[in-house]
């Protein structure tokens, strides 16, 4: 189960689901659709176009044209392509806008972009990059209250990789320099995807500290060629950014009101504002709170007292 700090993110999990919710189902059909159209065309030779397309898409609404080229003459590999290509833009695709959603509110002049680049100075990176809109973010201000009861559990996720970062980091842009020449050269590799691939390549397991980074080589002006395995290992690499850096920004300034405006917007809240004096049964209401505004129950409650106490929302 993915646990979010922010609503953006928890936006970004949910959109992930959809996807892989049709991404997978789709790629089985279509493999039993082979298997089906192949063994009606071996039984029945000479069955045509037309009759191959009202036996398998009557009632879809859909017209399934070729079906015969698709599912026979077609290889198996080809078509796992199009669906690598079809995962990937849509994983990057979620991953800017979740970064537009959410980091234009942490200030600075386009951290959404900045968020998508290595460290400077890291993997060739020459402009600012993901640790430093980071440090950026934490030197403007960080809440002690909210570093002690909600980033040790968010930080606590499997998917939090603040050490493997950076290199998680020019593993994504490998795959974004992908999409883009896909997109925009019709498949054919650009310059940034081949200088992309150079700085991936480097790249080992201890880098990226879950598996080994599986790339295709890139030339400029050649062809490219995308793997359904790296599509998959691309949705792993950015739902641990993402989980990393909504984590990071948990204990922001910026966090700390947006937990408290949260509380405050709940309704029913003030119903649970006095706190039993048991500490026992102070720390479940505590935990009771925070999940009922949308939160995990925090790591040490003792902080989220002193801001709800401070904020009028305890007594």
């Amino acid at each position: 189960m993915q646990q979010f700090f922010f609503a953006e993110s928890k936006s970004f999990g949910l959109g992930v689901e959809r996807l892989f919710g049709f991404i997978h189902p789709a790629s089985v059909a279509l493999w039993n659709l082979r298997w089906q159209v192949q063994g009606f065309v071996s039984a029945v030779p000479a069955t045509t176009e037309v009759e191959i397309s009202g036996r398998f898409s009557a009632g879809s609404g859909i017209r399934a044209g070729n079906l015969k080229k698709i599912c026979i003459d077609t290889p198996w590999e080809n078509q796992l392509g199009q669906f690598a290509q079809i995962m990937g833009a849509n994983m990057i695709a979620l991953y800017e806008g979740w970064a537009e959603e959410l980091l234009p509110k942490f200030g600075g002049k386009q951290p959404h972009k900045d968020i998508q680049f290595p460290t400077k100075g890291k993997y060739g990176r020459k402009g600012k990059g993901v640790g430093d809109t980071l440090n950026g973010i934490h030197a403007s201000g960080i809440s002690a209250e909210m570093k002690r009861s909600f980033f040790p559990v968010y930080s606590a996720s499997p998917k939090y990789s603040i050490g493997q970062l950076d290199a998680l980091m020019a593993l994504y842009r490998y795959h974004k320099e992908v999409r883009n020449s896909f997109m925009h050269g019709g498949g054919t590799a650009s310059k940034f995807a081949e200088d992309a691939w150079l700085e991936a390549s480097v790249l080992t397991h201890t880098d990226i500290g879950k598996g080994t980074p599986i790339l295709s080589k890139i030339v400029e002006g050649q062809p490219i060629s995308y793997t359904i395995e790296q599509a998959i290992q691309l949705s792993a690499v950015i739902i641990r950014l993402v989980h990393t850096i909504d984590a990071e920004l948990s204990y922001s300034r910026y966090a700390e009101q947006y937990f408290l405006d949260n509380w405050k917007a709940t309704p029913g809240i003030l119903r649970l504002q006095r706190l039993p004096l048991d500490t026992e049964k102070r720390d479940k209401r505590v935990a009771q709170i925070c999940r009922k505004v949308g939160f995990v129950a925090p790591a040490d409650p003792d902080p989220v007292i002193a801001l709800g106490t401070r904020a009028g929302l305890l007594s």
